[in-house]
């Protein structure tokens, strides 16, 4: 299973890219995984720069992908509840699961029509802290389908 996350952003945090890293290195033991950072389109218009930055998370995704994107009105999972969804879906799939965190003012209502879009909390995160809490989670949901001791109930 290869695994891909799209993050726009423009400001780079250390302190989060290092956290990060620590859960990517533990992904990366039972998944091939890519944490990709796009720029952030420079215009005024915010209807315009979800035009563009959809556009670019878009044009990452392959016949045989899945696309998940992170939205605040996305469908709530608990972390088992998410462990098993992404369980299902890494038995179906032809191609890479990429997950996806968008600019400041989200995806296309477009793009958010044609891809499944997922919360990661009733709170709304900085693009950093939302990098971090995907990242995170997704290695919770490996430990949990594999009944490693990550998680605790």
């Amino acid at each position: 299973m290869s695994l891909a996350i799209y993050v726009i952003e423009n400001k780079a945090n250390k302190d989060i890219d290092s956290l990060c890293e620590t859960y990517l290195k533990r992904i990366k033991n039972y998944h091939k995984v890519a944490l990709h950072k796009l720029p952030a389109a420079r215009v005024k218009d915010p209807e315009a720069q979800k035009i563009k930055e959809s556009a670019s998370i878009e044009s990452k995704v392959k016949p045989g992908d899945t696309l998940f994107l992170c939205d605040e009105l996305g469908k709530e999972f608990t972390s088992k509840q998410f462990a098993h969804y992404l369980e299902k879906e890494f038995s179906q799939l032809r191609g890479r699961v990429i997950f996806a965190i968008g600019g400041a003012y989200g995806f296309t209502e477009e793009l958010k029509k044609k891809h499944t879009c997922i919360k990661l909390s009733q709170f709304v995160f900085p693009h950093h802290l939302a990098r971090l809490v995907l990242v995170e989670q997704i290695y919770r949901a490996i430990s949990i389908q594999r009944n490693m001791p990550y998680h605790h109930e």
